[in-house]
């Protein structure tokens, strides 16, 4: 400190000699002055929070830049104008009103160019997409399908299916169809068959073959629900009887039980007599006509029926007609035709009063398929 001013004030307090001297002083500075700081390093950081209320920029410079819009239009609501339609004078407008006339003639329906040219299979065709919603196609199905049997002997009680088991078959929901056998001991032949599986009430065709071994039971390779036709597929003839049916027991390569049969091959003929068939999920039938005739073996009048079962039905007869040995055969033709839906099964029937007479039937027609 390099000058200083001092102010002292004294007082002289008087008191007895006991008492001790108090000597108070007051100092007070009036300025200081001092030399530099010295003030060691330290480090020194400043933060500022900048806000900007408003930027004004000069117009911005593009080079050249390449700009793509892509618009992806979804139309709600279109409204085009009536065409026009040129006069009688234009060739095309004479064509159209010719084939408007035609339709009209065949009552609206279109001519399709896969029709066949028979008039009641072209009004079968069309009646089976009006009734059953289905349109068809003879003509691209390709097949026609001819079914003949030849009955067992017959009874007096009741009607009895036209094939030679005998009776009538005894229709099964499942596949449950599953072997072949003969009751020759010596036979080994590869037998052709014919029939359809079944699933959720829809038929499906199906061929196979299997390997007879005797009396011994073959299981087919796909059992079936249906089986319409078996035929010797091999160069050397079947000597026993053929059968096709669900497993049971067998006696001599022979079902037991008569009701588990479902064909059979017999008399040394090589395929199989039965006037019964089914339809697949994907054809229909256009029955054009039947046969019926009583063999020369016996004198007898024979009536028989045509059955059809739809699908979820019973069967219910389409026509009858009747012969005998006497008045001759009946061979019918139909117009209009019979229509067979898909999944439906066809049999047919027949009842006499003569013991032991047999009888052949036969129906006739075209598949039309499903298209």
């Amino acid at each position: 400190m390099s000058s200083r001013i001092l102010q002292q004030d004294s007082s002289l307090l008087l008191t007895q000699a006991s008492e001790p001297l108090v000597n108070e002083n007051f100092i007070a500075t009036n300025s200081i002055s001092t030399g530099s700081p010295s003030v060691s390093s330290t480090g020194i950081s400043q933060v500022h929070s900048l806000t900007v209320t408003s930027v004004s920029t000069e117009a911005p410079e593009l080079g050249d830049p390449t700009l793509t819009q892509v618009y992806n239009l979804s139309p709600s609501d279109i409204t085009n104008r009536r065409p026009v339609v040129d006069d009688a004078s234009d060739p095309n407008a004479i064509i159209a009103q010719e084939i408007k006339e035609i339709e009209q003639m065949f009552g609206g329906w279109p001519r399709r160019a896969y029709e066949v040219p028979d008039g009641r299979l072209v009004q079968a065709e069309r009646e089976i997409e009006s009734t059953f919603g289905d349109r068809v196609s003879i003509d691209r199905k390709a097949k026609s399908l001819i079914k003949f049997g030849r009955s067992a002997e017959l009874g007096t009680i009741g009607l009895e299916t036209v094939w030679t088991v005998g009776g009538n078959e005894t229709y099964v929901s499942a596949n449950t169809i599953s072997h072949i056998s003969s009751s020759s001991a010596l036979d080994t032949q590869e037998i052709y068959v014919e029939g359809h599986t079944v699933d959720s009430g829809e038929f499906t065709f199906v061929t196979q073959t299997a390997t007879l071994s005797g009396n011994t039971k073959v299981s087919l390779s796909t059992p079936l629900a249906r089986v319409s036709r078996i035929s010797n597929n091999d160069s050397t003839e079947v000597a026993g009887r053929v059968v096709v049916y669900e497993d049971t027991t067998v006696s001599g390569g022979v079902p037991t039980d008569e009701t588990k049969i479902h064909i059979d091959l017999v008399d040394g003929h090589q395929q199989s007599f039965k006037a019964a068939t089914t339809l697949s999920n994907e054809d229909y039938y256009v029955m054009t006509g039947f046969y019926g005739a009583v063999s020369a073996k016996q004198s007898a009048a024979v009536d028989f029926y045509v059955e059809i079962r739809n699908p979820n039905g019973v069967f219910l007869p389409k026509a009858c007609f009747t012969a005998s040995s006497s008045g001759g055969n009946s061979d019918v033709s139909l117009d209009p035709a019979i229509i067979v839906p898909k999944n439906s099964d066809i049999r047919v029937r027949c009842e006499t009063g003569t013991n032991n007479a047999v009888v052949f039937g036969i129906f006739k027609g075209y598949l039309a398929k499903v298209m």
